[in-house]
């Protein structure tokens, strides 16, 4: 009895390990408009756009506490048509959220259901 307990034990150890550290952030692009996403928890979401034209994509918002925003940067490379943006964020509880991000120029917005199974 005393040998299963200790595998149970290192088991239940490494499941444990496996849960709190951080996945690799998963990329989306435009081309995961309308998508939904499964993510793991605290996982590191990234997501360009870019526009092409005048304009460019705005502040997030976002319909869950479950997934929090990390900040929006302009990559050092540019395409002269209009500018790249890169979206952060992250996974921080149980739950699903559904990220609206709006084109300042009327162009289409941008959206993805992200879902966290905290486990």
């Amino acid at each position: 009895m005393g040998k299963r307990f200790r595998s149970v034990t290192v088991l239940a150890s490494v499941l444990s390990f496996g849960c709190y550290s951080d996945p690799e952030p998963a990329e989306l692009t435009r081309d995961d408009d309308g998508r939904f996403v499964g993510l793991a928890f605290h996982q590191e979401v990234r997501l360009t756009l870019q526009t092409i034209g005048p304009g460019q994509f705005g502040e997030p918002s976002i319909s869950s506490s479950s997934v929090s925003f990390e900040g929006m940067s302009f990559p050092q490379a540019q395409n002269p048509g209009g500018p790249t943006q890169l979206y952060r964020f992250r996974t921080v509880a149980d739950g699903t959220a559904i990220v609206t991000i709006p084109h300042d120029n009327g162009g289409a917005a941008f959206t993805v259901t992200l879902s966290c199974c905290a486990q």
